[in-house]
């Protein structure tokens, strides 16, 4: 009996430690941007923590599509990744090209490099249609 018990207080442990490393905003839990209807554009804000694994967004788009982005506030390094897994950054350019349909992720972390690498930011993402033909 108390080999079922510990057991199972074990699992709760297990299961707990789990849910709380769950960060949202972490590479494995990023946070899914979705554009109000009739608008491109989104702005996020967020904080830079020390030893805190965020900030990672998630966003679809179309073949041909670009990303305008800006940052202001922490120092920043920004990360892409692209739906085919590849992954480009430090150093993203914009406007980025989005050169094919999928889900994307775009990752903002401290600068460890630099001066104010820590606190509040605010990031402004557009990402406008396709012009029809």
């Amino acid at each position: 009996m108390l080999k079922h018990i510990l057991t199972a207080a074990a699992a709760v442990l297990v299961l707990a430690a789990s849910g709380a490393s769950a960060q949202p905003g972490s590479a494995a839990h990023p946070i899914v941007i979705k554009m109000k209807r009739g608008t491109d554009s989104v702005r996020l804000t967020g904080v830079m923590r020390q030893n805190v694994d965020c900030c990672t967004y998630v966003f679809k788009a179309s073949a041909g599509q670009e990303m305008i982005w800006s940052i202001t506030g922490a120092v920043t390094r920004q990360v892409v990744g692209y739906p085919d897994g590849h992954v480009d950054g430090p150093g993203i350019p914009s406007p980025l090209p989005l050169p094919s349909g999928g889900a994307y992720s775009f990752a903002v972390s401290p600068d460890l490099m630099a001066d104010g690498a820590f606190g509040p930011y605010v990031l402004k993402i557009r990402i406008p249609p396709l012009p029809h033909p």
